[in-house]
């Protein structure tokens, strides 16, 4: 057979002598061990791997790294002419990685039947039965990759208990709990798994394992291993853990995939769920981090043996540390409303501040919501929850507690636990909002009773276990995701494997203005496109409902919580901002909410600028979506674009909504490749067959006085004064005008008061706000014009939906409006002045229509011809592009895509927007007026 003898010593090339047959030697397991400067304790381990008593042949591999002391040599050399199954290998110095790549490279290429590793150091030691227990449970676990032992130290004695359930969560993101000294299958080394030669200073071991992890391998603890390491003073592993920190930064970088939330939260949904959800319905309780993910579910009897083997040993067997009472009834109602998620995540963020947190459902046709409160003096649970929840710790103080009349009060108005209530609002059946045969209260109770009544209960005071605890409990294996993340609580979704892009839209409020029609249109156009579309609002915990929106996003997540939507400590150009650092960033708190998006699109929130640079460097994109330039009381330009200068940095791109907001930008920094131009088109979706039935009537000349219409908010923007001075002025000229003023009313003490009893000394009704897209149509179908004397504006929607149904605008020259408007051909534009020239043009141009109806009519047909060509799904080609260029992969996979593409089949890379952009030859040419004015 082919042997390797005895190389001379300090010789650096390796010498084979040929023995008989010129086959391969034959060895079921090659053990390795590396040596260098253990020239004495190497006898130890030669002799521990020669002992074995198996019935397959064992290799003992002996790589002495460039040992500069000779004993070493000798001893190695004596071995391998003494034994038939010892090879000698030398090398030069490379490091204790190096050394053990060449032994693995040997044993591949020498052993023909060879199916595993045992690394053994040249100054630990295994016992007789190691090999042969080890293979056979390698053998007889085929989802096991490799295997490593429980600590058992001399020396420096110590007993380690590593026998918990193998956690790649724990593996990644605690320490290294597999020792070197483990047994590997050839599957992994076949897979390339090999040590880092270029970390030299300790955790190369660490980092072995992380490449078998991320290529699908898995460990497992053998208790009963018999392997002894020999821990010293002065040891190599004590200068690591010195340089500890700088070595976990080269393995974060190089495995980011396994340290990103994704991987983590996967992990611990399949090894340590965060949630243990009670069904007050039944007997079953059910394990997850994601509630909609296939999960594990446990008969009660089986959980109930679980909790008081957890209190027993917490390092090896653990249970959720939140839990939740709830029918599955209930929990699949809020799934269908997409709050499930968002529900469990605040339920998580209350159980840390309080004793329970109650649950329950109120109707609500109109919206969708979220009220959170504390219990106090001055409110009562008046209602019975249809869920509860607390933390693993409130549940061990119960049972713990020899009297229950604390925990019963939960039944009373006034409970004495520190309560949170979650009000969860939304468009809920009869039988959303039935209980149960069993309530919530009362099956809590009942859980907390099993558990005291349990004969598990008895002995848990004693550690049956010898061997000292080294990990931490496993049931707070969830601080260890955050503090890898740096968030919480993170938000318990899933990423599917090879998914849809997930997208994530910020709202600062979900209410009814430009800004939300925008994101919603987006929304749509997204969700049409195949991605996964999430909506986050930050501000108040209300998402007003659109019935054209209904099924657009996946989930609705609210922060429901005190977080400034402007403002900070720090400044920019006149403009309050937030830093990272700063406290009211509340920077983990909002990163593990956010968490698992690939895409963030930020709708004009201010403060979450603050923690994009960190979502950035953790993988997601960021684009920021630009609307407006605001004026000050002084007429002086500010608001979101400053924003943008100000963090443009941390963007992956801009998208404005006009030609001359991106151009501002472009000329106060923003590179142009970040720019994307897309022009808005109407807030609401309507059928073309639909809009031919509405505009129908305005085909015949209209009987009577002008209609004239203002829709939207009766405030100093939208220069609701102006119109209220022209409408004075041609009422005592005797113009005949039909009015209607529709929004909501708005106090101001400078206008002297309320503009509604303003509007009705001169006869004219201010009607509520009008949301729903039918009656919306109805208003612009009924009306002539549609009057907005704006002091600035972006690119008003309102302008192109008024356009569609034949309505003529009629608006200040602002902002981007001269981009929607061509003056005298689709609508009419006014001066942007002071009030006094702004009101005089007003109620010229309505005086004008009055006498020239010919003119009213060609404006409607041009209006409503401009309209037909603008549409959600052209203007988003450009994100669209983007998203492709971003994520070609994952866009494959999508249901419809709608990405336009060139005649070559490519997508188009050109730029999008004037001058060093594209110009766009279907848009009309750029305005001299400026919308950063």
């Amino acid at each position: 057979m082919l042997r390797q003898t005895a190389a001379g010593q300090g010789h650096p090339n390796v010498r084979y002598a040929q023995f008989g047959s010129s086959e391969k030697p034959s060895a079921t397991i090659a053990i390795l061990i590396p040596v260098f400067k253990h020239s004495v304790l190497l006898t130890e381990a030669i002799d521990s791997a020669l002992t074995q008593e198996a019935p397959f042949n064992i290799a003992v591999v002996i790589v002495d790294d460039g040992c500069p002391f000779p004993e070493t040599a000798q001893v190695a050399q004596a071995y391998a002419l003494a034994h038939d199954n010892v090879y000698y290998l030398r090398k030069p110095n490379g490091g204790l990685s190096s050394a053990r790549n060449y032994g693995i490279d040997f044993a591949l290429r020498t052993f023909a039947d060879l199916e595993a590793v045992y690394f053994l150091d040249a100054d630990n030691r295994i016992t007789p039965t190691a090999m042969r227990v080890l293979l056979e449970y390698l053998r007889a676990n085929k989802g096991i990759d490799w295997i490593y032992p429980n600590i058992d130290k001399f020396g420096i004695e110590w007993n380690g208990n590593y026998t918990a359930q193998y956690s790649r969560l724990l593996h990644v993101t605690f320490d290294n709990i597999c020792e070197a000294g483990s047994l590997v299958s050839k599957a992994i080394l076949d897979a390339d798994v090999r040590f880092d030669e270029t970390m030299k200073s300790g955790f190369e071991d660490w980092e072995f394992w992380l490449q078998a992890i991320s290529k699908g391998f898995k460990g497992a603890n053998y208790p009963f291993f018999g392997f002894e390491y020999r821990q010293r003073a002065e040891s190599m592993l004590r200068d690591s853990n010195r340089t500890r920190e700088s070595i976990l930064g080269y393995i974060r970088t190089k495995h980011k995939k396994l340290f990103s939330a994704d991987t983590l939260l996967r992990w611990e949904h399949e090894e340590t769920p965060r949630y243990l959800a009670f069904g007050t319905d039944s007997y079953l309780v059910d394990l997850f981090t994601d509630p909609v993910v296939s999960h594990d579910r446990r008969g009660f009897e089986e959980f109930v043996k679980m909790f008081w083997a957890a209190r027993a040993e917490p390092e090896t067997f653990g249970v959720p540390p939140f839990w939740l009472w709830m029918s599955p009834a209930h929990r699949d109602a809020l799934k269908d409303f997409g709050l499930l998620h968002n529900v469990l995540w605040l339920g998580e963020r209350l159980s840390q501040t309080h004793h329970f947190v109650a649950i329950r459902f109120e109707s609500d046709r109109d919206k969708l919501g979220v009220e959170v409160a504390t219990l106090g003096d001055d409110r009562e649970l008046n209602k019975k929850p249809l869920g509860w929840m607390c933390s693993l710790g409130i549940i061990q103080q119960c049972v713990e507690d020899k009297s229950d009349d604390w925990v019963r009060t939960l039944g009373k108005a006034k409970p004495s636990p520190k309560i949170a209530e979650i009000v969860v609002s939304g468009p809920f059946s009869a039988d959303d909002m039935q209980g149960t045969a069993l309530s919530s209260t009362n099956s809590l109770l009942a859980t907390l009773g099993a558990l005291r009544d349990s004969g598990y209960r008895s002995g848990t005071d004693k550690r049956w276990i010898w061997r000292s605890a080294y990990f931490p409990d496993r049931s707070k294996y969830y601080e260890l995701l955050r503090h890898s993340l740096g968030a919480a609580p993170l938000m318990p979704r899933l990423a599917q494997e090879n998914g849809p892009i997930r997208v994530g839209l910020l709202l600062p409020i979900a209410s009814f203005g430009g800004v939300e029609k925008v994101a919603y249109a987006t929304a749509r156009v997204l969700k049409s496109a195949g991605c996964e579309v999430h909506l986050y609002v930050f501000g108040k915990p209300v998402y007003n409902r659109i019935p054209d929106n209904d099924g657009i996003f996946d989930s609705i997540n609210f922060l429901a919580d005190d977080y400034p939507l402007w403002g900070g400590p720090n400044t920019f150009s006149g403009h309050d901002i937030l830093m990272g650092h700063d406290a009211d960033a509340r920077s983990e708190e909002v990163i593990g909410f956010l968490s698992g998006l690939d895409v963030i699109i930020n709708n004009q929130l201010a403060p979450a600028n603050a923690i994009f640079g960190e979502l950035r460097r953790r993988g997601a994109k960021i684009v920021n979506y630009v609307h407006v330039l605001d004026a000050s009381e002084s007429g002086r330009p500010a608001g979101h674009p400053y924003l943008t200068l100000a963090y443009e940095h941390i963007y992956d791109s801009v998208l404005t909504c006009s030609r001359d907001m991106a151009e501002w930008l472009h000329g106060m920094g923003v590179p142009s490749a970040k720019l994307l131009h897309i022009p808005n088109a109407a807030g609401y979706p309507l059928a073309p067959e639909e809009v031919k039935r509405l505009t129908a009537g305005r085909t015949g000349e209209r009987d009577g006085a002008v209609r004239a219409l203002f829709l939207g908010r009766l405030d100093r923007q939208k220069g609701i004064e102006r119109i209220f001075a022209a409408a004075r002025t041609l009422k005592r000229r005797g113009v005949e005008i039909d009015w209607r003023v529709v929004g909501s009313d708005i106090m101001d003490a400078g206008a002297g008061g309320s503009w509604k009893d303003r509007f009705a000394e001169i006869g004219i009704r201010v009607e509520p706000p009008v949301y729903d897209s039918r009656h919306l149509s109805k208003l612009l179908t009924w009306a002539d014009v549609f009057i907005l004397p704006s002091r600035w504006e972006g690119a008003p929607l309102a302008i192109i939906e008024a356009q569609r149904l034949g309505c003529v605008p009629i608006a200040t020259d602002v902002g981007a409006v001269s981009e929607l408007i061509d003056h005298k051909v689709d609508g009419l534009l006014l001066r942007s002045s002071d009030d006094g020239v702004v009101t005089h043009d007003l109620t010229a141009v309505l005086e004008g229509i009055i006498k020239s109806p010919g003119l009213l009519q060609k404006l409607s047909k041009q209006a409503a011809a401009r309209s037909t060509d603008r549409s959600w799904d052209k203007s988003l080609q450009p994100l669209l592009r983007q998203l492709h260029t971003w994520f070609p992969d994952r866009l494959q996979s999508i249901r419809r895509t709608k990405v336009i593409k060139s005649q070559a089949g490519k997508l188009s890379d050109a730029p999008l927007v004037r001058g060093a952009y594209r110009k766009d030859p279907e848009m009309p040419p750029l305005n001299r007026h400026s919308s950063a004015r």
